[in-house]
């Protein structure tokens, strides 16, 4: 950044404009040491979904946004951008590289098809380079003078002079860890939403918080993708209008109905790629209402907890419990013993999963629950199996209360403990654990 713009931080600017200026100028300052000419050499494509050429798959029209909305919110979160600016960085970030993308011939795949199709990781990597640039020209310094114009509507103080910035709302927060542990790859995935409604301009739903763990199997590709395109179809379904009927028990159907839609296109689209790869999926919705709304296909688990009540919502879809064994051969599948597990057709392990189209009698259909938040309850824990079948609930439950008096411990360091209890108790399997505050920290636990 230059010595003029330099000159234009002041001590008498609102500290969270200092806190972006000076984001901006660490930036630019990291950029200059990569670039060789006017191409960057290196913009952060190592935290792009994908790994490899050959972990990747082909996006539609109707998936693109997802997919850029996602990884520039990822790289927003990498480079430590100021949260009160991220998101107006997203959606203009999101807008121009949608018009960008008519002109990327780079990312495209050419398939022999009506529409354009883009490679994921080709994608991934213009979005990141894209979004680079974006940022770079905001270090320019007649762009300097317009940063205002990215922070978050009221975010700013009127009166530098009596910057009440260090007063923010409070947030509950969340945490998550994984471990790809055994296996030779790491197949789960997971996304924690704070700012879920915000990211995907819900109206009448701004202030709601999205989770969602996906335990992959056949390959990653199939959680890979519903981690970004399940948000956007949810959103999608949620800016349909809520039923005026003053129902409280339809409005529970608006959003049940929302996210079963969500999970079967999911399915549907993933189906039409024709590539052998399957996810378990359990979601959370927390609305501002405090309403807790969880959805899932498979055997990854929700555990709501507080001091005097503890519930498991999930119902995992095993193929022997007598429900799902009898749909499964009702669809002209078989629920067989192999390799130690009851399994569709001796095959897979569960009895619904989004993907696995080779599997008819494996249905991407979720089951659903509801429950109205209190003062009761403290915290909810989203994990793959790798943890809930070797903790004990009660372990799970204890570890993170014990970790929430502790001051000295780290939100952060939680699910990392949890992940190390499962490979004490002889997890084998990749193992993913989020942790979602349900009040703030210092009020868990009290009563």
């Amino acid at each position: 950044m230059s010595t003029d713009a330099d000159s234009s931080i002041s001590a008498s600017e609102c500290a969270q404009l200092l806190e972006f200026k000076n984001f901006l100028a660490s930036f630019a300052a990291a950029a200059s040491e990569l670039t060789s000419g006017n191409e960057l050499t290196r913009n952060g494509s190592g935290n792009c979904v994908t790994r490899s050429s050959n972990d990747t798959y082909k996006v539609t029209a109707d998936e693109q946004r997802a997919e850029i909305v996602s990884t520039i919110w990822k790289q927003l979160s990498v480079k430590g951008c100021p949260n009160a600016f991220q998101m107006k960085l997203l959606h203009m970030a999101a807008d121009k590289m949608e018009q960008d993308l008519r002109h990327a011939k780079e990312c495209e795949v050419n398939v022999d098809l009506d529409e354009t199709q883009y490679d994921l990781l080709k994608l991934q990597k213009f979005v990141s380079s894209q979004l680079d640039k974006f940022l770079l020209k905001l270090t320019d310094n007649a762009a300097m003078e317009k940063l205002q114009l990215y922070a978050d509507d009221e975010a700013l103080c009127r009166d530098p002079a009596e910057c009440q910035c260090a007063l923010k709302p409070w947030s509950p927060g969340h945490s998550a860890a994984a471990i790809k542990n055994k296996p030779r790859k790491m197949e789960d995935r997971h996304v924690c939403l704070e700012r879920y409604g915000e990211m995907y301009q819900l109206e009448k739903h701004s202030d709601c918080r999205f989770f969602g763990v996906f335990d992959g199997h056949s390959g990653a590709l199939s959680a890979c993708y519903v981690t970004s395109q399940i948000p956007q179809l949810l959103a999608h379904q949620l800016q349909r209008p809520v039923p005026a009927t003053g129902s409280g028990e339809h409005n529970v159907d608006f959003y049940r109905n929302a996210f079963e839609t969500a999970f079967l296109q999911a399915d549907e689209r993933f189906a039409q790629k024709r590539i052998t790869s399957g996810t378990t999926a359990v979601c959370a919705l927390i609305t501002g209402e405090q309403q807790l709304y969880i959805a899932w296909v498979g055997d990854s688990k929700a555990l709501l907890v507080g001091k005097r009540t503890q519930l498991q919502l999930v119902k995992p879809h095993k193929p022997e419990s007598p429900d799902e064994r009898r749909r499964i051969e009702v669809s002209g599948g078989a629920v067989i013993h192999a390799q130690g597990q009851w399994r569709v057709n001796g095959i897979l392990n569960v009895g619904r999963s989004i993907g696995d189209y080779s599997l008819e009698a494996v249905i991407a259909e979720p089951d659903f629950v509801d429950v109205q938040l209190s003062e009761a309850h403290d915290f909810l824990i989203l994990g793959t199996d790798g943890l809930w079948d070797h903790v004990p609930e009660s372990i799970i439950v204890d570890t993170i209360y014990e970790c929430l008096a502790e001051a000295t411990t780290q939100l952060d360091d939680i699910p990392k403990l949890l992940v190390d209890a499962a490979k004490d108790h002889d997890s084998q399997d990749n193992i993913t654990v989020v942790l979602v505050l349900l009040k703030p920290r210092d009020q868990i636990g009290l009563g």
